[in-house]
């Protein structure tokens, strides 16, 4: 795999924060809460943005390495003047984490989860479909992909196990990406979905983050953050019953973790 380590001039002394997260997991709202909470320069999908790269990436992973360093770390480092840089962006764990680990920066990385019925179910119902919808193809991955689950018959699997299917693999991820930062000495933080909305959770995030569990943190900023919703996007199926989960929702995920079974072991529940 090539190596971005020429972009990386200029950030030295900077610390960059990415996450591993199967989206629709509280990404914007992190974003939101470190930038108004904690004065962290945060970002959610900030130009250059990687879902219109992803797909090549997919395709032919060692073109990653010059696109980060000829427009990914240049931008951060334009639009970032301070010692932390925290773009909190689903897409960085299914194609560039290699590649950031050529780069010789400081890295650090969030684990954001929710449980996984609730993702599925929110993928579902903003028809974000892996494989099947143009919004799941931009964003997520498939079973089609490279280095992925597998899972056989995919193509018969409905719209739900698809996305179930999704947040399986993001699952696994979270799981190789522990062992291989903690086997790099990289450091890393897990908080979910709620905890996020919780002041001393959140906290605990922010000293982990900046080293500094003296640092002033705004806590009007983050109730009056947390008092309402960052990003619904809810209601956007083509079809009346967008809201209504499939009546056999536990059923069509028994199907799908019996399929996994051999590949992901003892799957955590839904």
């Amino acid at each position: 795999m090539s190596d971005a380590k020429h972009g990386s001039a200029g950030l030295d002394g900077k610390t960059l924060v990415f996450t591993v997260t199967p989206g629709r997991s509280g990404t914007g709202l992190l974003a939101t809460l470190l930038g108004r909470s904690a004065g962290i320069d945060a970002a959610h999908e900030p130009s250059p943005r990687i879902n219109f790269v992803f797909r090549s990436f997919q395709a032919c992973p060692d073109t990653a390495a010059g696109w980060l360093q000829t427009e990914k770390l240049p931008a951060i480092q334009q639009r970032s003047g301070g010692p932390i840089y925290v773009e909190t962006s689903h897409l960085v764990c299914k194609c560039l984490i290699e590649t950031l680990l050529t780069t010789g920066l400081d890295l650090k990385f969030i684990f954001l989860s929710r449980p996984i019925r609730e993702v599925a179910t929110s993928l579902y119902q903003i028809n974000a479909i892996p494989e099947r919808t143009s919004a799941g193809r931009l964003v997520l991955l498939g079973p089609s992909d490279r280095g992925v689950l597998r899972i056989s018959s995919w193509d018969e699997l409905s719209d739900y196990q698809l996305c179930y299917w999704y947040v399986r693999e993001i699952e696994r991820r979270q799981v190789y990406y522990k062992a291989v930062f903690d086997e790099r000495g990289i450091a890393y933080r897990s908080i979910t979905m709620n905890e996020l909305t919780d002041w001393k959770s959140f906290s605990r995030l922010c000293y982990f983050l900046t080293d500094d569990d003296q640092r002033p943190l705004n806590r009007s900023e983050f109730d009056a953050v947390v008092a309402r919703d960052q990003n619904p996007r809810a209601g956007i199926r083509p079809s009346a019953d967008w809201n209504v989960v499939p009546p056999d929702i536990r059923d069509q995920e028994s199907t799908v973790d019996e399929l996994l079974w051999d590949q992901a072991g003892a799957l955590t529940p839904a």
